[in-house]
């Protein structure tokens, strides 16, 4: 998963909350069901960071389904999904983004 920080003018009027934009492709995960576990999960962790409350506007893209996606149990995914995704919300440019 790949992140990208947008202009503060991508946040509209929200003012100091912080908005995430999710881009989970059919292409790469043709299963709604999985598409929509990969979005939950992102915002449990971003919530979880903390970023909610700050003034950043953020894109996360699936560019490519992980390997290990498609032998992994629900468990395991939800696991993965979300090391994944603190890992990248605690990235020490998105820590100084949006002050």
């Amino acid at each position: 998963m790949h992140w990208k920080a947008l202009p503060a003018a991508a946040a509209g009027d929200r003012g100091a909350c912080g908005v995430l934009f999710l881009s989970v492709p059919k292409r790469q995960l043709a299963r709604a069901v999985d598409r929509n576990l990969v979005r939950r999960i992102a915002r449990e962790a971003w919530r979880g960071a903390g970023l909610a409350q700050r003034p950043i506007a953020v894109l996360v893209k699936l560019r490519r389904r992980p390997e290990w996606f498609a032998a992994a149990g629900l468990r395991q995914k939800r696991r993965q999904l979300r090391v994944e995704l603190d890992s990248l919300f605690a990235h020490r440019s998105l820590r100084g983004a949006g002050q």
